[in-house]
């Protein structure tokens, strides 16, 4: 059995991390601002034929980067909040607020410096943080022309939903080896001004030197995520090449294709849609438990409309969420299909067999246990000596997890196709992703700086979620500053099977900790709910509490201030 007290940083950083996932719900992208075409040379007098980008993505090290700019800069761009909607040019508007400041910044990579780039903050609500901000350098920001190793843009990202550092290039290499389009992975070392950031994921920017390197031809409209392929919802969809007047009506035919007979649905939508490419791309983004992609939750995903073919093909991205085997109550795990293309599918008996047929010759031929377990030994290797100096075993711990799922997905899959085809028991919407599995009540009382202590505080709590009764007057209270400055609160109630009912909650500006009630929005205050398990150290089930309400009767954010309140809200399963 695994102790409060040794369990509790453990709990706490995964409660953190399920939080941040969840805030992915309502994110529409991950990057305002798009960037665009720039007319200048591609490394001048290199020759076209060369892959001047192979070097930044290694697969036998991890780069070494460093970043150097003004003090107050950084400081700027680390602290900017996310900017609010309006920032992202969409199918349907223009951008009307800016989008994350650019900075002038030197970068060195593996010895070579590149002087005078753009330097931003990215990332959405699951993954923006001021401590470790999500990175994106742009070559050509003050000098026309200027690349980095051909590229003009590059994509640094915190990793700040995955504690394993792991998932994004595994599973990016992963849907390469299914034959898709993905982009390319390696791991970097960042440092700022001599700060050390630790490991992020340096991750194929998806633009124009992406889509060269897939397709015969370049020159079509790339879109990401947004909108969905229903009338009225394609305005959402972002376009990323071709935007500066940007005509979406070639998302138009699919939507009509759709519509189709399920007797003519092969052909109509098969003349718009690559659907042997995207049966596999469903495929993959099921087998690896992307949650959050397009399939389960209409989110992280790029799509090109290629000129040679006519055809739309679909890019995974955002997927540092795979491999956590999210708890599904009423949906089965070997199918998801929230969005418009996967549920129309599905539906139809014909493309209904596709899928299946795609998802069982993924497990046939791409999901090796064995390869894949070599893989995350591999990358674990590599990036021990950063990411755990000291050998202590808590990368190790923190990726357990993950050869967990790898060994017992194909088996989980499996059991469900030999029972025959799953039900998909949603009709066609947005219901079938956010799955209300009851509502949580939480009274509770500590004080402020007993954060990640778990034998202080008290409170009670009563509900139902998902068949479980949650009513206890055995509760412990934490509250103070999380790792990012933010405002947390935490509350675990003891269960009578030795569970506990754990609630996390977040206050975005630590100023807002004061007496009140305020809504859960996701942005300002955000919960979640999930239940903790000591004997194993796992968690499992709950959701993001959405509707819900903060209230505080008593608070303070001086160490020993009271923190007295209660937290109530529907608890959504993703």
């Amino acid at each position: 059995m695994v102790s409060m007290s040794r369990g509790a940083s453990l709990l706490t950083s995964r409660v953190v991390s399920l939080c941040a996932l969840a805030l992915a719900l309502v994110a529409c992208g991950d990057d305002p601002a798009s960037v665009p075409p720039d007319g200048g040379p591609v490394d001048a007098g290199a020759d076209a034929a060369v892959d001047l980008s192979a070097p930044l993505f290694p697969s036998d090290r991890v780069l070494e980067v460093q970043i150097t700019l003004a003090a107050a800069d950084w400081s700027s761009l680390r602290n900017q909040p996310r900017p609010s909607g309006g920032a992202d040019t969409t199918c349907a508007s223009q951008p009307t607020a800016p989008g994350y400041a650019q900075f002038p910044a030197t970068i060195t990579i593996d010895g070579v410096t590149t002087t005078n780039v753009g330097l931003r903050k990215k990332g959405n609500l699951g993954s923006v943080s001021s401590l470790r901000p999500g990175l994106r350098v742009k070559a050509n920001e003050y000098v026309s022309g200027q690349r980095i190793g051909g590229l003009k843009v590059l994509t640094l990202n915190n990793n700040h939903q995955d504690d394993t550092l792991i998932s994004q290039c595994l599973g990016y290499g992963l849907f390469r080896a299914a034959g898709l389009p993905a982009p390319r992975c390696a791991f970097a070392h960042v440092t700022v001004n001599g700060e050390d950031l630790g490991v992020y994921s340096h991750v194929e920017t998806i633009r124009e030197e992406f889509i060269a390197r897939h397709f015969t031809d370049a020159t079509g409209n790339l879109y990401e995520s947004g909108g969905d392929f229903v009338s009225g919802g394609t305005g959402g969809f972002q376009p990323k090449t071709n935007s500066a007047a940007p005509d979406c009506s070639d998302l138009d035919p699919v939507v009509t294709a759709l519509a189709a007979p399920d007797d003519q649905l092969v052909t109509r939508l098969g003349a718009v849609l690559d659907l042997d490419k995207y049966m596999r791309f469903w495929a993959m983004e099921v087998v690896t438990d992307h949650w959050d992609g397009y399939a389960n939750n209409q989110n992280n995903v790029f799509f090109y409309d290629d000129p040679t073919s006519g055809k739309i093909q679909f890019i995974p991205w955002g997927i540092d969420a795979l491999f956590t085997g999210r708890e599904r109550t009423t949906r089965p795990y070997s199918v998801f299909a929230c969005g418009s293309v996967p549920w129309r599918l599905y539906a139809a008996p014909a493309t209904r067999a596709m899928y299946l047929a795609a998802l069982r010759d993924v497990l046939d031929t791409v999901w090796t246990p064995s390869t894949i377990i070599a893989e995350i030994d591999r990358l674990e290797a590599l990036l021990r000596p950063i990411a755990d100096p000291g050998n202590t075993g808590a990368l190790a711990a923190r990726i357990a997890h993950t050869r967990a799922f790898v060994l017992a997905r194909e088996d989980r899959l499996r059991a469900e196709l030999a029972a025959g085809d799953p039900v998909w028991p949603y009709a066609a919407g947005t219901a079938s992703c956010r799955i209300n599995l009851g509502t949580i009540t939480a009274n509770f009382s500590t004080t402020w700086g007993t954060l990640n202590t778990y034998n202080v505080g008290s409170g009670t709590m009563s509900g139902t979620i998902a068949g479980v009764n949650v009513a206890t007057s055995m509760v412990y209270a934490g509250a103070g500053s999380d790792a990012e400055g933010k405002g947390a609160m935490q509350l675990l109630g003891q269960l009578p099977d030795g569970r506990y009912a754990a609630v996390f909650v977040i206050v975005t500006n630590p100023a807002n900790v004061t007496p009140g009630t305020r809504s859960i929005d996701l942005v300002n205050v955000a919960s979640i709910m999930t239940f903790y398990d000591p004997a194993t150290d796992t968690t499992s089930g709950g959701g993001l509490l959405l509707p819900g309400s903060l209230t505080l009767t008593s608070a303070g954010t001086t160490t020993g201030s009271p923190i007295v309140g209660s937290v109530t809200g529907s608890v959504i399963e993703l």
